[in-house]
């Protein structure tokens, strides 16, 4: 069982008064605490699509992380014993997230539950002093994200990583050094985009479907699936409804549980782009869009539901991020055609632009207004990073205070109030600002 970080001087000088003795730390003892070379225990909460694929990832990185899943989490019975069966014999299963969070030999859980069970599941987590592995979006409101950042403040000592694994390129860091130098100039624009086609509909498609009349009987919790009996930050996770498979297996269509896109896709793109130009909290924020394929007069795959798409969410949504100062970020979002625009990021003396947003390897930088400069092409050095790197370093991070993680929550939070700001501005049809120095939501 990985050991805590190492205590600042006054909580141990504290906690030796309290015991009434001095204690002192031998070599041996000091190594044990940082957790240089101890196993991490992981329990996993959520083995959906997404869960899936974390645990596909983890099984043949176990040894070289020295890591061992222990518990497999799920409200649907069928998914947390399949899960476990697939690690080991040893590996526990469980419906109940407090089974994974009361367990003593648990150092650490990974969190891949629906977007509107996120604050709820890493808040307890922390609270029971376990480190925190949290899928992206970091949480379903600005509110339930501020009410994690302080409690994760205040149990600092844990680490949290955030699941945007594009957060781990290293050509992020490339760019961003190359912008604090003022390579590019005053920064104006910046553009990107993520898009998708196909005939079923956009998250309809994804992940495993099955007609289930009765919940109960296929041992499904639904009602702890919808969290209605909990709160975060006054919030409710999400209202009482009657089953519904859809709501349940292909639930990024419903306002309940995601924000579509911007929240499953646009995170992504965000968190890199912040991450490469350094960027803070937005000014305002407005977004456009609508269900222009997908909406009622489409009828879903029979194989995948049936019936007229009843999503909530848009297959075309747009929006626009201003900074204090600059720059106006655009995000393009289409499920309906596949055609991308072209991330860019530009400055007054220059325009870098990435040869492939989704996993970049390459970043040219073209001078404006011939001011002398040449074109110049900064290449990937090392592996362009991904699902495995974001693991490692998670797991490093919990055993040595002193790595800095490529996704904490100190970043993600920016992520999380420019896009949860985009999807308030869409859905109340207003142009949306943000107080930083209040945190709170304004009118702009």
């Amino acid at each position: 069982m990985i050991a805590p970080a190492k205590p600042n001087r006054r909580s141990f000088l504290k906690t030796a008064t309290v015991a009434g003795s001095t204690l002192a730390l031998s070599p041996g003892a000091y190594a044990a605490i940082q957790g240089a070379n101890a196993r991490i225990n992981l329990g996993m909460i959520g083995l959906g699509e997404q869960g899936s694929i974390h645990l596909r990832a983890l099984l043949p990185q176990r040894q070289a992380n020295n890591v061992e899943i222990t518990t497999c989490c799920d409200v649907f019975r069928r998914r947390a014993e399949r899960s476990a069966q697939r690690v080991n014999k040893t590996c526990s299963s469980t419906m109940n997230f407090e089974d994974v969070l009361s367990a003593k030999d648990c150092d650490a859980v990974l969190i891949a539950a629906p977007d509107h069970w996120h604050a709820k599941l890493a808040i307890d987590a922390l609270k029971a002093g376990k480190h925190v592995y949290l899928e992206k979006p970091m949480c379903h409101t600005i509110e339930q994200a501020l009410e994690l950042q302080r409690v994760a403040d205040a149990n600092n000592r844990l680490r949290v990583q955030v699941g945007v694994q594009s957060a781990s390129f290293e050509l992020n860091d490339r760019v961003r050094e190359l912008i604090q130098k003022n390579g590019i100039g005053k920064l104006v624009m910046v553009n990107s985009s993520y898009c998708r086609n196909n005939t079923a509909g956009q998250w309809r498609d994804y992940g495993e479907w099955e007609n289930i009349k009765d919940p109960k009987a296929a041992s499904l919790d639904w009602d702890m699936w919808l969290g209605h009996r909990f709160q975060v930050a006054g919030q409710q996770l999400a209202p009482p409804h009657e089953w519904d498979p859809k709501r349940y297996f292909q639930f990024r269509c419903y306002w309940d549980y995601s924000g579509g896109v911007a929240t499953d896709l646009f995170f992504h793109r965000m968190t890199q782009l912040i991450k490469a130009t350094g960027l803070g909290y937005p000014e305002r924020v407005v977004a456009a869009g609508g269900i222009w394929v997908f909406n009622r007069s489409h009828n879903i795959p029979a194989e995948r539901g049936g019936g007229p798409d009843d999503r909530e969410v848009p297959d075309m949504y747009n929006s626009m991020i201003d900074y204090p100062g600059g720059p106006t970020v655009t995000l393009v979002g289409s499920m309906v055609n596949n055609t991308n625009v072209p991330a860019i990021i530009a400055g007054h003396d220059a325009t870098i632009a990435f040869n492939n947003p989704e996993s970049p390897t390459t970043a040219t930088v073209t001078p404006q207004r011939g001011n002398g400069r040449v074109t110049e092409t900064i290449t990937l050095k090392g592996a362009p990073g991904g699902l495995n790197q974001h693991h490692a370093n998670f797991f490093r991070a919990c055993r040595d205070p002193k790595v800095e993680l490529f996704c904490p929550i100190s970043l993600a939070l920016k992520t999380n109030v420019a896009i949860s700001l985009g999807v308030r501005a869409f859905r109340e049809r207003r142009v949306l600002g943000w107080d930083a120095k209040e945190n709170r939501v304004v009118g702009a």
